[in-house]
């Protein structure tokens, strides 16, 4: 799959993501540096003193978690599906046990919670028909959590080999249901089978593959001609384009598109797809490939360089998706022919260097309806904390901590007159010591404010968090049950 110029949306941002960013290397200071951009982050914090409202307040939670494991002893059939979660998600949500099931694939809905804003659900997924098809890599694609809002995104936290089963995370932002109103859960593909490879020989080196075809021909692509684009740079402070640049050759046609071979040519290891063309235009090394089926157009592919050392070079990228397009579903999508191209440093030779791939495949994609309603209630207990924090281009106004998320809301304009996005830097510690985690992250902007969302990634009993800072500074959080 590909990121497509046309779509804008944070929805198609996060699902091209979702498909595509696992074949771009990230240490992590640039993965920081990324998400950064686009969520307030949450970072590790020195051990401060603890805040005293927030621990009076928690006490005052820990009752309530008290009360909600209570009432989850009327329902042990859900403890006994989710067993190895920790107690903290248990106890929090509520009951579900809808079941939805076709092409031979089980789908129940175990339990839920909702924050009215955030929403997560876990739901078990089974092959009744014994193909194998449900594993602990099994993807579930075009799924909702109630079907007017954007997508939702699927991981598998556990998986029974005895039974086949396994136990999904569903999260979605943006489910702004009342309380005790009917949402929908509901999934349309399914791929299974995922294997992953990591820096494979194709078989050839630089000149050996430009050597394997006629001198290939290239032009500016033509208007139209690319449908989708991706670019990567590994290492930014060492390359020697940006994606800046890279974006401004692609724009200006100065990358330009080959012209297919007349015979395509085979990768090692790889039967659904083939090298179409190569070619070396100044310093950009071109291996156009096509993939052979629906598979190979679900499936992802990458290229490096290994020198003769074993290093293998994290060079720019820029791929290229040639139309037309085939869409499977609103998730699932590709072009058949693609274009790679790595950026290689100036007055190197790569001629020896071996050419390497990386990829993804999947055995089968299962295609139907899987879907559930029901009424699910909000968690109302909160920790909030009103301020009135100037960053520039807009005020926060209050930071929000639920048992799912994190929430900061406020108002003005994001960009200040840089040209710069200022987020908040928030921390959450534990009584461990140890700080929340999130698992995604949405920003919303309206008429109506600013919103900012982090997801944990476990669901979060708030009478253990210990404090909560702000860009260094402590906050006071009350305990709110509205």
């Amino acid at each position: 799959m590909r990121i497509f110029d046309d779509k804008r949306c944070d929805d198609t941002i996060r699902l091209a993501i979702d498909r595509e960013l696992g074949s771009i290397q990230l240490d992590a200071s640039q993965k920081s540096a990324i998400l950064a951009q686009c969520r307030p982050s949450l970072t590790v914090a020195p051990r401060r003193r603890p805040v005293r409202r927030v621990l009076a307040v928690a006490a005052s939670f820990a009752a309530v978690m008290v009360l909600s494991a209570g009432t989850l002893a009327a329902a042990p059939e859900l403890r006994e599906s989710l067993k190895g979660l920790s107690e903290d998600t248990i106890a929090i949500l509520q009951p579900v046990n809808e079941v939805s099931e076709d092409q031979g694939i089980r789908m129940e809905v175990l339990g839920a919670v909702n924050d009215g804003g955030v929403a997560v659900a876990f739901l078990s997924l089974q092959d009744t028909t014994g193909q194998g098809r449900v594993s602990d890599t099994v993807l579930l694609k075009d799924c909702r959590i109630s079907d007017d809002m954007g997508g939702a995104f699927a991981n598998v936290v556990s998986y029974d080999e005895t039974t086949e089963t396994a136990i999904l995370r569903l999260e979605s932002m943006g489910v702004d249901a009342d309380a005790g109103e009917k949402i929908t859960v509901s999934a349309r593909s399914l791929l299974s089978g995922e294997q992953q490879v990591s820096d494979e020989s194709t078989g050839y080196t630089v000149s050996e593959l430009l050597a394997s075809g006629p001198a290939a021909e290239y032009a500016a692509p033509e208007e139209g001609m690319v449908m989708g684009s991706m670019a990567g740079v590994a290492d930014p402070e060492h390359a020697e384009i940006s994606m800046e640049e890279i974006e401004q050759l692609k724009d200006s046609g100065k990358v330009p598109v080959l012209k297919p071979w007349a015979e395509s040519l085979k990768i090692d290891g790889v039967d659904w797809a083939s090298v179409a063309a190569a070619a070396k235009i100044g310093n950009q090394l071109h291996i156009q490939y096509n993939t052979d089926s629906v598979l190979g157009g679900v499936n992802s592919l990458s290229f490096r360089l290994k020198d003769a050392s074993g290093q293998v070079l994290d060079l720019p990228m820029l791929e290229l998706n040639i139309g037309p397009r085939t869409e499977l579903s609103q998730e699932l999508y590709y072009t058949e022919t693609n274009e790679y191209v790595l950026f290689l440093p100036e007055g190197q030779d790569v001629g020896d260097m071996e050419v390497v791939y990386s990829g993804t495949t999947y055995e089968s994609l299962t295609q139907g309806e899987w879907s559930t309603t029901f009424r699910l209630e909000q968690v109302k207990e909160r920790l909030q904390s009103k301020l009135n924090l100037d960053l520039g281009g807009w005020t926060v106004e209050s930071v929000t901590i639920s048992p799912v998320a994190l929430t900061v809301r406020g108002s003005g304009d994001m960009w200040d007159i840089s040209g710069e996005m200022p987020m908040p830097e928030i921390s959450i510690q534990l009584q461990d010591g140890t700080q929340v985690e999130t698992s995604a992250a949405g920003t919303s902007v309206s008429d109506e404010g600013v919103t900012l969302n982090s997801m944990f990634n476990e669901i979060l009993d708030l009478s253990q968090v210990k404090s909560v800072t702000l860009n260094g500074e402590v906050l006071d959080m009350e305990y709110i049950t509205e």
